[in-house]
């Protein structure tokens, strides 16, 4: 599954899913959970961290930041891998990182990606499932320079290639690529094909908030974003998602998906009418992998992201003024967020911004 995040974002701060998880007992997972049952393992990337303190005052403390008690919802749902390398990792600093990762270990989750005192994962966690050594291991390039991104990608490859050796199976996951477009860029692309050609047997993505289709060639399996899961957004074209089912066994690699829609509880919900749509998400990414239309696909990219990136600025402040009495308390920390050119929220932007560089 794609991105799980059971906080707010700023514009809707008291009216989103903490609030409505808070409120009622919803149950995110509720329409999907026959389809949890089944798996070994249930990997989700978890965009914001579980924690009771934050860094930040009001009210930006309570935004993408979910209570502690979440991670109940997670153990119920059957999820027990999750990746906590993204950009949205440090928001909230590295004390409430840390409270974050302890619930998720103290309850059975394996995570992967970052942890307190691992900014770069050196060996992957390994699970043992019905007696195969099952390799785990997590990265963030999201919104990485060029430059930066290409090293961190490299770095990847030869863990990749080393670990490959001490497992069965390995399952890499990355945060990577551009916001609000269905179709990877072609850095992803490339960096995709690096890591399956390393010893990578599942590659699993995310960042993108749109699902991005999934390549299986029979003994790798290739899926650039899963986009959301469980998200506090409303956009149309992001509330289509999937659940990806992958089976690794002697002869291979199988996968089928299971299409989902979020409906207005932010909750996943089979949508069998969208098959035709990841079906045709698939036959992109079978285009982008064979290199046709690259040129044409880049520029369609980049008109996508800026329209996706201008159209939420502008939902931003609508749903801001739609609710402005929530807001009036803290308009002077508002409008200092605003002008201030240090970022408050996805604060890693580069390995600089890691403690120890990336380390």
């Amino acid at each position: 599954m794609g991105d799980v995040m059971f906080a707010e974002l700023l514009e809707t701060y008291r009216r989103g899913l903490a609030t409505l998880l808070d409120r009622t007992d919803t149950d995110p997972f509720a329409h999907v959970r026959p389809h949890l049952a089944g798996g070994d393992l249930n990997v989700v990337n978890l965009e914001s961290v579980l924690s009771d303190n934050s860094v930040l005052g009001e009210p930006f403390s309570r935004i993408l930041i979910a209570a502690p008690r979440t991670v109940d919802l997670l153990v119920g749902a059957g999820i027990n891998v999750a990746n906590t390398a993204n950009n949205h990792a440090l928001d909230h600093g590295e004390a409430a990182f840390a409270r974050s990762c302890a619930l998720l270990e103290e309850r059975g989750i394996a995570v992967i990606g970052y942890a307190p005192g691992r900014w770069f994962q050196q060996e992957p966690v390994v699970r043992t499932v019905a007696g195969r050594r099952v390799g785990l291991l997590g990265y963030n390039i999201a919104n990485f320079p060029a430059a930066d991104r290409d090293g961190v990608m490299a770095r990847a490859a030869a863990v990749v290639r080393a670990a490959r050796p001490a497992v069965d199976v390995l399952l890499v996951s990355v945060h990577w690529g551009e916001e609000y477009t269905n179709v990877p860029p072609a850095h992803v692309v490339g960096y995709g094909r690096r890591l399956l050609e390393a010893g990578c047997d599942v590659l699993h993505g995310h960042h993108s908030h749109q699902v991005q289709g999934v390549h299986d060639d029979g003994s790798r399996v290739f899926a650039p974003s899963l986009g959301n899961f469980v998200f506090d957004q409303k956009v149309e074209a992001n509330r289509i998602t999937a659940i990806l089912q992958v089976e690794v066994g002697p002869e291979g690699t199988a996968h089928a998906w299971v299409p989902c829609r979020m409906n207005d509880r932010y909750q996943p919900v089979p949508a069998p009418e969208h098959a035709a749509y990841l079906a045709d998400l698939d036959a992109k990414l079978a285009e982008a992998l064979a290199g046709r239309g690259a040129a044409g696909r880049d520029q369609a990219i980049t008109a996508r992201v800026q329209a996706g990136h201008r159209d939420n600025r502008i939902r931003m402040r609508l749903g801001m003024l739609a609710h402005f009495w929530d807001f009036l308390p803290h308009l002077a920390a508002i409008r200092a967020y605003r002008r201030s050119p240090t970022p408050m929220f996805s604060v890693i932007r580069s390995s600089a911004d890691l403690p120890g560089g990336g380390r």
